[in-house]
């Protein structure tokens, strides 16, 4: 609770105590290694994890946190080795494996990451999320070498993979409207639909275009649209539950939906985000501070996110909190969906 709290000071004294009771505990051990992390206390957090690793040498965790603090320490060489060994205890611990690539990435070995890509899809025939996952890093690294054919393959490859996936949806819209081809995105996809009006992911790639033009009465019809066909469509449910909160109607409808996209995707910080929203319009703040923190593990620098804790904590009363988050979202982007709002609870002093 502490740790979602961000309190790190307090959440690393109840630690120490319960290690104190049982030393090998490692639960414990991982919360006290985490608490110096998330504070950028890389030292600490070195030689907690170097201890969490001796006595848990089976365990995958150890591995990836050091990797994480080696990374952030741009150690990147030994971060690789310890995301390896993290991947080898666990073959499907994709978030091991992301930052393996994004590690040759910044380091502008694309086709070493490209063929490490290759190598774990492989391994990954019989396994379609994770093959979805690794489709999905491929056309990333593939926008990254201006190669846009190639990653709009990857993909789409990742979508016939599953179609649940949500961020090459999103991929895909930003690459038709980066080419200024919205317009053109909008004609293909509708005559797909012509040919075949059963098609869930298209209505869904109509609804999320259709949001970037702020044309939220054709995104809701069409994110509708999607789950009339799929009702268990878990990217649908997630944005269209957003848009309802964020004109903050239906929020009953929006709870339920966005209840449904976590079950479906529990791990996706989108889609915590979205249903911390909504908890925040039925004032719910507690749970909407929980949901906030917990999308801030993936998404630190993503400044909606940060707007959205900041608030939460404004409407409970935590006034220095509520500053912090507001303060780190403004200054991530100056202009963003309630950026007047933040700056006007800012001049409030």
């Amino acid at each position: 609770i502490h740790m979602r709290q961000r309190d790190f000071e307090l959440a690393r004294k109840q630690a120490g105590e319960a290690l104190e009771l049982q030393p090998n505990d490692f639960q414990a051990r991982l919360i006290h290694g985490n608490s110096y992390l998330y504070e950028k206390k890389f030292l600490e957090a070195q030689m907690a994890f170097k201890s969490l690793i001796k006595s848990s040498p089976d365990n995958p965790i150890g591995y990836y946190r050091m990797g994480l603090v080696q990374r952030a320490t741009r150690q990147y060489d030994d971060a690789i080795k310890n995301f390896e060994n993290s991947l080898s205890l666990s073959p499907t611990f994709l978030e091991a494996f992301t930052h393996i690539i994004l590690i040759h990435a910044a380091k502008k070995e694309f086709e070493i990451a490209l063929d490490k890509c290759d190598q774990q899809l492989e391994k990954y025939k019989e396994n379609a999320n994770a093959a979805a996952f690794v489709y999905n890093l491929k056309g990333n690294l593939y926008l990254s070498l201006r190669k846009i054919s190639r990653a709009e393959e990857a993909f789409n490859a990742a979508l016939k993979a599953n179609p649940d996936f949500m961020p090459p949806y999103y991929s895909l819209a930003s690459i038709h409207l980066s080419n200024r081809e919205a317009d053109k995105a909008i004609g293909q996809y509708q005559s797909a639909l012509q040919a075949n009006p059963r098609q869930a992911g298209v209505h869904l790639m109509l609804g999320i275009i259709y949001d970037t033009q702020k044309n939220t009465v054709k995104s809701e019809e069409h994110y509708r649209a999607a789950l009339d066909i799929n009702p268990e469509f878990a990217p649908a449910a997630n944005n269209l539950a957003y848009n309802l909160a964020a004109q903050d109607k239906d929020i009953d409808e929006a709870l339920r939906l966005a209840r449904l996209a976590k079950e479906k995707l529990p791990d996706d910080p989108n889609v915590m985000d979205t249903l911390g929203w909504v908890y925040y319009r039925k004032e719910l703040y507690d749970s909407a501070i929980g949901e906030f923190s917990d999308s801030l593990v993936k998404l630190a620098n993503n400044p909606v996110v940060n707007y959205h804790l900041g608030m939460a904590y404004y409407k409970k009363g935590e006034k220095e909190k509520a500053r912090e988050y507001l303060k780190k979202a403004l200054s991530l982007k100056a202009d963003f969906p309630g950026s007047d709002e933040a700056r006007q609870v800012l001049a409030e002093g």
